[in-house]
This record gives C-alpha cells, structure tokens and sequence, in this order.
C-alpha cells in the first residue's frame, strides 16, 4: 500500500501522539520528573540554538535524561539523521545517557522483524550507532519503570509493577485512537499498545459495527471491595457502550510477573469449606487443620491423601473461585473476573482468555500442585493458623482454543 505525503506526515504524528500519551503515563505514575516535547539545542559558540532535536526528552529524578525518537518504518536514511542528532545531543548534554529510537506496537511482522534485525546490527557492534537500541513502545514503557523504581526492594517492585500494568491495561482499552485503528483496519493511525487491545477487543468478541466507545478502569474505590473486606479478582472493569444503546461490562483479572508462580488467592478455611462444599464436615475438618500447621510435612501423608479425595469432585469450582472469584462473594457482574490477562516481564509476551477457558487449560496442561489441584498450598507470611493462601503456575494462554 503507498502513502501519500500527507498520509505519512498523518502517520508520523499518530505515532509520535501515542508516545506522547505513554510518557504522559509514566510522569503521571511518578517514574518521571518531567517530559519536554519538540526539544531543541544547539552547540556553544553558534547561533543557531536549535539546531539539534529530539521529539521528547525524559528527565529522571536523578536528573537523568532519555531523548527519544520515534518511527513508523525502518528507514536508514532517516535514522542517520537521528543518528547525528542523537551524537551531538549526548555531547551538548552528558546528562542525555541513552537516546532510543520507539516504534509502535501493533505493526506487521515484517517491518517488525527489519527493527529487530536494525537493533541487532547495533547491539552486536556490527554498525556504529549513538542510538543505544531501536524498541517496542510496550518495551521503552518497561524501561522507563525498571529505571525508575530501580532501587526499590523485590516486594516493592512487585506492588508497583502490577498496579502499573493494571493502570496501563486499563489506558490502553480507553485509548480512543486505539478503537478508531481496529474498527477501520486503518494503517495511517498508530495506536498505543495497539497489539495488546487488539488482543483483548478480539477476545471479548466485540462488534466493530456496534462499539461506539470503550473506557476502563483499575480505580479500586470504583471497582469496590468485596463484603468481606477483601479485594475482589477483578483488577480492570471495561465498559463498552453499544451504538444500540447497550452498557456491556467486562472484567480482567490481570497477572503480571518475572516468576514461573504468583499468589493467586488467601481465604480462612471456613470460607474454603463454605464455597466448595459447606456441608462437608470432613472436608472443613482437614481444611482446619491444613490452616492450623500449615505445611505439607506437617499435614501428614494421611492427612494430604484424604483432602485429595475430598476436594476431588470440586477441583474446578476451586479453580474458578481462586482465580475469577466465582461462587465467592461480591458483586459477580463487576467484582468477579471473567478474563485472564497475562504478561511475562522476561519476554514482554502477554496474553488473554476467558478464565473458564484457562481453567481449562490449566487443568488439562498437566500443572500440577497439591491435593489434586493445580495449587501450590501455605499460608501468607505472618498470616500462619489464620488464612490458606494459594500460588499457581502462569501458564501461556496465546495457543488456547
């Protein structure tokens, strides 16, 4: 397909928007002291002091500086004037430690392959470059926080992190240029993140002919606590209002994570016993104890044998409570999740499926945990006696059916 000029500038600007909006984010999330669009500089002794030029410069808190540069397709040409602005920047400035040059997320395999393969060039040292490396907007977003929260510890950083990708799940499906780009196929628009809310828009089966509009959020306060007092499994609630006047609202439980296994679900035993089968003293007997020792060793063979039989029949409820919520308490149409959204922090790779679907998976995937379940059993830390806490493996859903 050819571009007209003015489809190109049109193009160029849409990407340089998007990126606009992600730092937005980040400044917004604390990660960033401050962003200076259209930055321009000039070299001391001359008198054009503009004549160097980043679309965005970032500024740390410890007053280090990224300049940023964007593209929409892989052209050595134009990036070897980038390449010239980015060496002279660095020398006006040896605050600017790294200029990245940001495509967009979203785009075909080909061109995506021809930036990877560019980066690869310089990464390797088989081209010199004053760019440090060509990346995915979803990648420079996680640069920008690995760099920011660097030197929090490994229980912070996790916090952080995963209100982080809820927020950014949650921007990215309110996107409105994200919309206009899926529902006219269009290749002049760029999106923000675009391949994670087509994954997702794809997945709840929506009607392009029919969405008028999408918002979401991950506000807590307006996602509510369960009766309980306790979170409910719904981290983004998505509101898709119909042209024929319908409100439809869809919710993702979102798992963010460097770990093979996540804590998944922490309830007492007596709420275990009631949802899965609250007549069942039997049952409600060895979930105590579980509780009260909590350990396997402790539990005893025995004792592992006969909870295995007893939570046998309810392997799936036990599934679909711990990770949607169902059968629990809350509001089911807003507090209980009926999507499962992944993302690996080592690949970047995410993915999404109806949380019966993933149960599925999950139980035919051959996960094993204890007592018949895909769980890992014990308790939260400094929580021994009083709650059970559940971990599962994360599994990739890309390839369910």
């Amino acid at each position: 397909m050819s571009f007209t000029n003015a489809d190109k500038s049109k193009h160029g600007r849409s990407a340089q928007e998007s990126l606009s909006t992600i730092l937005k984010r980040c400044a917004d999330r604390g990660y960033l002291a401050q962003v200076i669009s259209e930055y321009r500089i000039g070299k001391d002794g001359y008198s054009n002091d503009k004549q160097f030029y980043a679309p965005f410069l970032i500024i740390f808190e410890d007053e280090s500086k990224w300049a940023l540069f964007t593209t929409t397709s892989m052209r050595t040409d134009r990036i070897k004037g980038q390449q010239w602005d980015a060496s002279n920047l660095k020398d006006i400035d040896p605050l600017i430690t790294h200029v990245y040059l940001v495509y967009p997320d979203g785009i075909d395999d080909v061109t995506q392959r021809e930036f990877q393969r560019q980066d690869r060039k310089y990464s390797s040292g088989e081209e010199y470059s004053m760019i440090d490396a060509i990346v995915s907007q979803n990648s420079i977003s996680d640069m920008i926080e690995e760099y920011a929260i660097k030197n929090k510890n490994s229980g912070q950083i996790k916090d952080i992190q995963g209100n982080a990708f809820e927020s950014r799940i949650a921007d990215i499906l309110s996107f409105p240029r994200n919309l206009e780009k899926w529902k006219t196929d269009s290749n002049i628009i760029e999106g923000m993140h675009f391949d994670i809310f087509k994954n997702i828009v794809e997945c709840f089966g929506l009607d392009k002919a029919n969405t008028a509009s999408i918002t979401a959020t991950s506000d807590k306060k307006e996602i509510g606590k369960l009766p309980s007092g306790g979170n409910p499994k719904t981290d983004v609630l998505v509101s898709v209002n119909t042209y024929d006047g319908q409100i439809v609202h869809y919710t993702i439980s979102c798992k963010r994570s460097s770990d093979k296994s996540v804590s998944v679900h922490q309830y007492d035993a007596d709420t275990f016993s009631d949802v899965l089968d609250k007549d069942n003293e039997s049952l409600r007997r060895l979930l105590r104890y579980f509780q009260s020792v909590g350990t396997l060793r402790d539990f005893g063979n025995e004792n592992q044998s006969e909870l295995t039989k007893e939570l046998s029949p309810h392997v799936e409820k036990l599934s679909m409570w711990a990770l949607g919520g169902q059968g629990g308490d809350g509001n089911p149409d807003i507090q209980n999740a009926d999507y499962i959204l992944t993302y690996d922090n080592n690949s970047g790779a995410s993915s999404i499926q109806s949380t019966e679907k993933y149960v599925h998976h999950l139980l035919e995937s051959g996960v094993t945990g204890n007592f018949g379940t895909p769980f890992s059993w014990t308790y939260p830390s400094k929580r021994k006696g009083k709650d059970i806490q559940l971990k599962c493996k994360i599994i990739d859903v890309n390839n369910v059916e």
